[in-house]
């Protein structure tokens, strides 16, 4: 039996896979894929997850919105009636826990939801831009400053924080409330179907600490 259930074994880094999807080609394209630099926030320290054979987990966004879905595919799964009572682990659990409700199972609906990327603003304020210049293309990218009381940042946070757990060691989720934080998000700003878009890159978050005779220190705390 021992034997027989080492099939059923992975290592959770290896069979979570995402994607930043601009357009519905992206769906199927495996090019723009990137797993996760480390699972053991959701699955433990030796980031391993038992009961499945050839165990695939998909990670969508849409770049801009963040719209996600998830999609768990496996050849078998490991059952009471199977295997003498022992169950496999439950792997959407801990995936749900860490995103915010209303992520989507449907391929359909997620594709649907591509159409409305270009509506997609990033919020707060623009504070910098610049242009890369590489093989003969530009590319711009922009910086907006953000916080709590920035229209529809909060929300478009809970989504923006879920990759912390998968790309930084120890992280946590912070507490958005707290008005000392301030957030840095760089967007690239391109084109598509004759219409603007924006595609999330990466983002910072400052927490302006409090600094002796009436001073605020900034310090970074996640980039």
């Amino acid at each position: 039996m021992k034997n027989k259930l080492e099939a059923y074994k992975c290592c959770s880094n290896d069979v979570i896979h995402f994607k930043l999807v601009r357009n519905k080609k992206d769906v199927e394209n495996e090019d723009i894929t990137f797993r996760p630099d480390m699972t053991h926030q959701l699955f433990g320290d030796h980031e391993s997850i038992f009961g499945y054979r050839d165990l695939h987990l998909d990670l969508f966004y849409t770049a801009g919105a963040l719209i996600t879905y998830l999609k768990i595919k496996y050849l078998d799964k490991v059952t009471p009636e199977k295997f003498d009572g022992i169950s496999a682990d439950d792997v959407e659990k801990p995936i749900a826990e860490m995103m915010p409700p209303g992520y989507l199972t449907n391929i359909d609906d997620f594709v649907s939801s591509l159409e409305k990327e270009h509506l997609f603003r990033p919020p707060g304020e623009k504070v910098n831009s610049y242009q890369i210049h590489k093989d003969n293309c530009e590319r711009t990218f922009e910086v907006f400053k953000a916080s709590v009381l920035s229209p529809g940042f909060k929300n478009y946070h809970e989504r923006l924080q879920t990759f912390l757990l998968f790309f930084i060691d120890a992280a946590s989720y912070i507490d958005i409330d707290d008005d000392r934080w301030t957030f840095y998000l760089l967007f690239e700003k391109y084109q598509q179907n004759g219409c603007v878009c924006y595609a999330v890159v990466g983002y910072m978050t400052v927490y302006n600490y409090y600094a002796y005779l009436e001073k605020i220190r900034p310090r970074i705390r996640y980039v």
